[in-house]
């Protein structure tokens, strides 16, 4: 009986690995996608700025296998405007309406355009600006000298830490209610 159990965990065992290798086959199983999280606003002249580079970089991570979500988080936004608005910069990701602020207070999203990045496993890898380009309300550099998105994306898919997980965005604040 012993030798029977014993036999099947050593089959099991040359089963589960990569005899190349020596690793858990099961590490290479692809990863779901990653997933950037967008808080936008029409109305933000400095969401309005930023979606030419929101644009950008969905055309470049979505066909790496990058999904992306805006969300509205606010009360008067309906389905029809978030439709208008990415219309109007042909941008092709969905976007939805966040009246509740459950994505915004999951997140603790606080301005729009704010960035979240999430893993394969669903966790925050990056949370923050989009870029450099604002460095405060209404003012912005000529160009962004610091890509924390980009940066954080190509980290991530390349098995890389991130050297910088958090930054302050800049833009228009999320009308949060407090209870």
């Amino acid at each position: 009986m012993w030798r029977k159990i014993n036999v099947l965990i050593l089959i099991c065992l040359l089963v589960s690995f990569d005899k190349t290798e020596g690793r858990p086959i099961r590490e290479k199983l692809p990863a779901t996608p990653l997933k950037v999280i967008l808080f936008l606003d029409p109305e933000c002249p400095v969401t309005n700025a930023y979606m030419k580079e929101i644009k950008s970089i969905y055309a470049d991570y979505s066909a790496k296998g990058v999904s992306f979500e805006a969300y509205f988080p606010m009360e008067t936004i309906t389905e029809k405007d978030i439709k208008a608005f990415l219309k109007k910069y042909n941008a092709t990701f969905p976007g939805f309406p966040d009246p509740g602020m459950r994505k915004a207070t999951r997140y603790k999203a606080t301005v729009m355009p704010e960035v979240v990045l999430l893993n394969a496993n669903g966790l925050v890898v990056y949370q923050g600006a989009i870029d450099n380009w604002f460095y405060a309300l209404g003012k912005s550099r000529p160009k962004a000298t610091e890509l924390y998105l980009r940066n954080a994306l190509e980290a991530t898919l390349n098995d890389n830490p991130i050297m910088q997980s958090k930054t302050q965005a800049i833009g228009c604040l999320i009308n949060m209610k407090l209870d």
